[in-house]
């Protein structure tokens, strides 16, 4: 655990990040740019002043609504905003203060826009894909890679879960997207094929029993639309965070038994 100054300082740092993810969410799939233009309200297009914009905090200062036009604020904005935040600080709980904590602190934000784009619109964006895809090559292609691993490893991860994914997706290509093969490609090279296949496990497991859960309620058809990349994306944080863990927990039940 850190001190608590820094801790607050590493949490406001994912807080203004997590607010910029917002914008990416929201403009991306406009084909707007994230880096010009005011923040406006989505109902009424007024411009948000910096002091109304402070995340969380100005969501709750408004009550989850619009000053102009009284319109109600997505819950979305504070979620991503505290999800950010403590995947960040997980971040830095798990590597320290290094090289390998920002850039997998960097790797959940990527992957918090891609799971709520591919949950409102059902895409992922190539440019998000090219964005872990570069992530993943400062780790691999390194000296001796960030986490510790030959740069093979994480060479032969762009194919370990991506592949697999493909040729499902030419059996069953109604419930697999072409975005979800090349995430798990991209992610395969900051993973490595060991991470990336207990990601693959782990989130084809969390969408089973959102699957089973819909069945329940029966709310699930044949046609139910089922975005993959949040999903895969959980796993990818588990597997990130605490992988090297399940995996030596794994090998010695094996051994033991």
């Amino acid at each position: 655990m850190y001190p608590i100054p820094l801790s607050i300082l590493i949490i406001l740092l994912g807080l203004v990040i997590g607010s910029f993810l917002n914008v990416c969410i929201y403009r991306i799939p406009l084909n707007r740019s994230i880096v010009r233009g005011r923040s406006r309200c989505p109902a009424c297009r007024n411009v948000i002043p910096w002091y109304l914009n402070i995340p969380v905090f100005s969501y709750i200062v408004l009550r989850g609504r619009c000053r102009a036009c009284g319109e109600p604020i997505s819950l979305r904005y504070p979620l991503v905003e505290i999800l950010n935040a403590l995947l960040t600080y997980g971040a830095f709980l798990r590597y320290g203060f290094s090289t390998a904590a920002i850039l997998a602190a960097l790797f959940f934000s990527a992957l918090i826009v891609v799971s709520f784009i591919d949950l409102a619109h059902q895409i992922i964006p190539n440019g998000l894909v090219i964005c872990i895809l570069i992530l993943g090559a400062l780790n691999a292609f390194n000296q001796t890679s960030v986490f510790g691993e030959s740069w093979t490893v994480y060479v032969i991860g762009i194919l370990a879960a991506s592949l697999p994914l493909y040729l499902l997706g030419l059996l069953l290509p109604e419930s697999l997207g072409g975005g979800d093969v090349k995430l798990m490609a991209s992610a395969g090279l900051f993973l490595g094929w060991k991470l990336i296949l207990l990601a693959l496990l782990l989130g084809d497991f969390i969408a089973l029993i959102y699957v089973f859960v819909l069945i329940i309620q029966r709310k699930f058809s044949r046609k139910t639309p089922i975005p993959f990349g949040p999903f895969l994306s959980a796993g990818m944080v588990f597997s990130l965070l605490f992988g090297d863990y399940l995996i030596g927990l794994y090998l010695r039940l094996i051994l033991s038994s």
